[in-house]
């Protein structure tokens, strides 16, 4: 008889022995999995509100770049007027206070992105839709009144509303995350001319509807600068508050009006002179994201002048927050490892002490020691196949439990410094919002293969060390602990 046929015999004739040793070798399994699963596991973020939209592209401008041509501009200017006289050249501006020092600034002309790049993006193959949105351009509310905190100091505040142009609203990054949704009416789309959408705070204060017309003028020269009208077209309702770029009552998220693009340089007294400050571009099949990130990039435009961001950001960003749950899958493995050889060795060390009869027997029919380790190996390989067959069935449920507990545990760390950090530095109100952190767990075939190998490995290594004790022991010592 074989080794293999002895192994199934004795499993059968010990069955109660075999089921114990089949249940350890599951459980180590399963956490083996986990620790394995985990590896590879992939950080998913889904907004509260709803599900994550398609892929896109966002292009901003380089800050780099830009600090670069304010410099170029100003040496070009002292060359033009001289150093230290006033002028403008190329969107650049400066002038001498009467205190005596120097003001520098720039418009729009210098700060905005090209819509002639934006257009040649957007016919790029692959892109679906693009949308450009403006900057919050704050004005003067002429004919309504503003959201407003009576408590607040507003000596510095501009005392106006902010307002964004966008070339299609349905494409915002807001509306997009689910931050916003038009309740009443409709969005601004392409084509339009002249429309707003109004929060529903900004429209219960005013008694606004669709319909309505608000007038808007330069909050710089609020008394003798042109007013610009724009027809109501759709009441928006917050579901996250829209974070809040800068302080102040003017840039609200109440105040905060979306308009057709060309309409906020109108109202500020700068026609035919926008401020881009965004352009998204969606792409047309997803699985393509990245032939349409190279294709884009190889649009012919000066590209130092931008960063082309993509919406996979977030994600490495979240991912990168949560570096520490492949630490911890790291450690969780080591730690299951461990204790699975420690468990194992102390049962294969009891079954050897309670089969002292039957190695001595073996023994002295001539069997050598090295084909008594080979049983006890065979046997142990033999339940634990079994054992990880099950395993494999049930590691995806309790893989995808663990990875979220480890995830979890990081973001109640995380949490936890942060309310720790607030008392130690000035943060602004969070408005921003409220993300949903998932893990994605795959069981494949490199993990499959890599538990395969560790519940095998953990067996071989236990019933290896469990029969050193066979191994150590002369015959004549085993078959005398039989009487």
């Amino acid at each position: 008889m074989n080794i293999l046929q002895l192994s199934v015999r004795c499993l059968y004739r010990k069955w109660v022995r075999s089921l114990l040793l089949f249940f350890i070798v599951f459980v180590a399994a399963i956490f083996i999995y986990a620790g394995w699963a985990c590896q590879s596991a992939s950080i998913q973020i889904q907004n509260s509100s709803r599900q994550s939209v398609g892929a896109s592209f966002r292009l901003e401008a380089n800050e780099s770049y830009r600090h670069k041509q304010i410099d170029v501009l100003a040496a070009e200017l002292d060359k033009k007027v001289g150093k230290n006289m006033p002028g403008g050249l190329g969107g650049y501006f400066r002038k001498q206070l009467a205190s005596g020092e120097w003001m520098t600034w720039t418009d729009n002309s210098f700060e905005t992105l090209k819509l002639s790049d934006i257009e040649k993006i957007a016919e790029t193959e692959g892109i679906r839709a693009y949308n450009i949105t403006t900057t919050n351009t704050v004005v003067n509310p002429v004919n309504f009144t503003r959201i407003e905190d009576k408590d607040r100091d507003q000596t510095s505040d501009q005392k106006g509303v902010s307002l964004r142009g966008c070339r299609d609203m349905a494409y915002d990054f807001d509306v997009q995350q689910g931050n916003i949704v038009v309740r009443e009416g409709r969005m601004v789309a392409a084509g339009d001319e002249n429309v707003c959408v109004v929060s529903r705070e900004l429209a219960t204060q005013n008694q606004l509807q669709i319909g309505s017309v608000l007038e808007f003028n330069d909050w710089k020269e609020r008394e003798a600068s042109a007013v610009y009208a724009a027809e109501v077209i759709g009441i928006y309702d917050s579901i996250q508050k829209i974070t809040q770029i800068m302080d102040g009552d003017s840039y609200r998220a109440e105040n905060i009006i979306f308009t057709d693009l060309s309409f906020p340089e109108k109202a500020e007294g700068c026609e035919n002179n926008p401020l881009y400050r965004t352009a998204t571009f969606w792409v047309e099949d997803v699985d393509d994201y990245e032939a349409a990130g190279e294709a884009i990039r190889k649009a012919d435009i000066d590209w130092q002048q931008y960063d082309l961001l993509d919406n996979s950001g977030m994600s490495d960003t979240m991912a990168e927050n949560f570096s520490g749950l492949k630490s911890m899958s790291i450690m969780l493995l080591c730690l299951v490892l461990a204790s699975s050889i420690f468990i194992l060795l102390f049962v294969f060390l009891f079954w050897i002490k309670n089969r002292v009869c039957e190695i001595g027997i073996l023994l002295s029919v001539g069997k050598r020691k090295s084909d008594i380790m080979l049983q006890m190996l065979a046997e142990g390989l033999i339940v634990g196949a079994a054992a990880f067959l099950l395993a494999t069935c049930a590691a995806p449920y309790v893989a995808g439990m663990t990875a979220d507990y480890l995830v979890g545990s990081q973001t109640e760390l995380d949490r936890e410094k942060e309310e720790a950090n607030k008392g130690m530095v000035s943060v602004s109100e969070d408005v921003g919002e409220e993300m949903v952190v998932g893990v994605s767990v795959r069981i494949q075939g490199d993990v499959i293969a890599l538990a395969c190998i560790s519940v095998m490995g953990v067996i071989a290594v236990s019933a290896g060390l469990s029969s050193f004790c066979v191994v150590a022991q002369k015959p004549k010592d085993i078959l005398t602990k039989m009487s």
